[in-house]
């Protein structure tokens, strides 16, 4: 009876000896067996495996992404709040200095049927006119800012001045800070949006956002126009020279939305 093993290591030859055996009838008709059977077979045991696994990683993921969205909800309901009594108080001050208040322009939507320009567009053509009360001095939005104005009307079309038309000028300034200048067209050195009249002693910065002024009669306060891209010397060595990377994207122009614009622009 001492010779006799016990229970554990009994159990463990056993596996031994069923490996090696299992190790030697595959060296035999390894060959043999179709490996399409093989595959099926291990895709059928190890499926419930994986679907387990990619269940349990989605759940992560989506943990994950869940906590994140709360967090950012948090943050934008404090800036919600914080805006919302900005709001407040800068609607109080202009009624005590009696300034005017903002009005919230109406957007129409349009199409654009047609650009104009070479190498690059200066001016497009708006699938609507008088007869759908487009008039001039319209202002011609996208979702991500400025585009231009509207120039001349037809009874079924109208014209639209670009930004990019060298003829343009819109004022602006700089929104985290106020400095104002005056945007322009620039064919040289390179074609670029070129915010001018800009001191020395005015202190811009790459990434800043720039925006309509609304010291000019063509274009109402708070339009966004673009980002600061660069930074440099104007040719006459006098002032600034900001090149501006435009908000809206001119070479994807399709759809864009029409502002009634002042009514001393209009005929």
């Amino acid at each position: 009876m001492g010779g006799v093993l016990p229970p554990a290591e009994r159990s463990a030859s056993m596996l031994v000896a069923l490996y090696v055996l299992l190790s030697l009838v595959l060296l035999l008709v390894g060959d043999r067996i179709p490996q399409a059977f093989l595959r099926g077979t291990g895709a059928t045991l190890f499926a419930p495996l994986d679907r387990v696994v990619l269940v349990a990683d989605r759940v992560a993921t989506a943990w994950s992404e869940n906590k994140a969205l709360h967090t950012r909800l948090a943050a934008l309901e404090v800036e919600n709040t914080r805006l919302r009594l900005q709001g407040d108080e800068n609607r109080r001050l202009r009624q005590a200095l009696g300034l005017p208040g903002f009005i919230n322009p109406a957007l129409r939507p349009m199409e654009i049927v047609a650009m104009s320009g070479d190498p690059w567009p200066i001016s497009a053509t708006l699938g609507a006119g008088r007869g759908s009360g487009v008039a001039v001095g319209d202002i011609v939005v996208t979702s991500e800012g400025l585009v231009g104005r509207i120039s001349e009307t037809y009874p079924f079309d109208s014209r639209i001045m670009l930004l990019t038309d060298p003829g343009a000028a819109v004022a602006c300034e700089v929104e985290s800070t106020g400095v104002l200048g005056v945007l322009r067209f620039s064919t040289t050195p390179r074609p670029a949006l070129t915010l001018t009249a800009v001191p020395f002693a005015d202190t811009v910065q790459v990434g800043q956002r720039i925006l309509t002024s609304g010291l000019s009669t063509r274009y109402p306060r708070g339009i966004p126009v673009g980002t600061i891209a660069a930074v440099g010397k104007d040719p006459n060595g006098l002032t600034q020279a900001v090149r501006v990377e435009p908000a809206a994207r001119f070479t994807r122009l399709r759809h864009v939305f029409v502002i009634p614009g002042p009514r001393e622009v209009r005929p």
